[in-house]
């Protein structure tokens, strides 16, 4: 949902390649490989697929409320739904909070049940609201993980591809934006390792507020991310280099910017994804 920003400027923007035919025909793009290096994809507002060899995950990729933003295209949804390439084989869906521009119950429960070894990670109100929708099958309860409504850091180990430890999650409640009024939303901050190499963290709509991230500085500083994806508020308030430095991540792209982007994006040097079909490259290193 929109807040109010105080702009900044700072750092440069990636120049990296777009992937249009994304946007319009996801299933003529090529199967991921073991071999592949690891790429984020950007769907619409703040849903990406990210790949990393044969393992690849989606974050926030099934909603259908605009409020404003961009809607995930109907062939990339119908593609997703499908499970056509490059969405055949997805691991696992994070989900990162519960309102309409995130999430959409009956559609996430209409996904698990066509495709069976799909592991969902999300807050307990996504939990609650599938159980209310259409769709809800019991069997789901085995392939989710609903994260409590606590302050301390959540952990997860998940197998993909036949590897017990493809995916390994470490997610902390980050309040959502908007102050007192959003307090009861479960805003979680997913960061993932896929395959012991690549860290991207997705933050959903988390707040500007310093204190959560103080609180957290452990968290955050316990594992390095290669690429962070925050709401493009938070580098609007604190500058690029600031939001690196906090989440303490190599580089930050922007994600949720509205149908009508604010003025200063245009202006800025740092990064964004605006265009569905645009990719990110994911450096990758191995942690200990």
């Amino acid at each position: 949902m929109p807040i109010a920003i105080r702009p900044a400027i700072a750092a440069s923007t990636l120049a990296l390649a777009l992937v249009p035919a994304l946007a319009t025909a996801p299933a003529a793009l090529a199967h991921p490989s073991e071999d592949d290096p690891a790429t984020a994809h950007f769907l619409a507002n703040e849903a990406i697929l990210v790949t990393a060899g044969e393992t690849r995950i989606l974050f926030d990729p099934l909603f259908s409320v605009s409020y404003g933003y961009p809607l995930v295209s109907p062939e990339v949804r119908a593609a997703i739904m499908a499970g056509t390439p490059p969405f055949d084989g997805v691991d696992a869906v994070f989900v990162s909070h519960v309102h309409g521009d995130h999430f959409d119950a009956e559609a996430v429960n209409a996904y698990l049940a066509a495709h069976p070894d799909v592991i969902l990670v999300g807050p307990w109100q996504a939990r609650l609201d599938m159980q209310a929708a259409d769709g809800w099958d019991d069997a789901f309860e085995a392939r989710i993980h609903a994260l409590p409504f606590i302050a301390s850091p959540q952990e997860l180990v998940l197998a993909a591809d036949g590897v017990e430890d493809a995916i390994r999650v470490e997610t902390v409640h980050i309040p959502h934006a908007g102050g007192a009024g959003r307090a009861g939303i479960q805003n979680m901050a997913h960061r993932v390792t896929l395959n012991g190499e690549a860290t991207v963290m997705h933050m959903g709509d988390a707040t500007t507020d310093t204190a959560p991230y103080d609180t957290h500085s452990d968290h955050f500083d316990a594992r390095r991310s290669q690429h962070a994806f925050p709401p493009y508020w938070l580098i609007g308030e604190w500058g690029g280099d600031l939001t690196r430095a906090r989440l303490n991540a190599d580089h930050v792209t922007g994600i949720h910017l509205g149908n009508n982007h604010p003025a200063w994006i245009a202006q800025s040097d740092d990064d964004f994804f605006t265009e569905a079909g645009e990719t990110r490259p994911i450096p990758t290193h191995s942690h200990d």
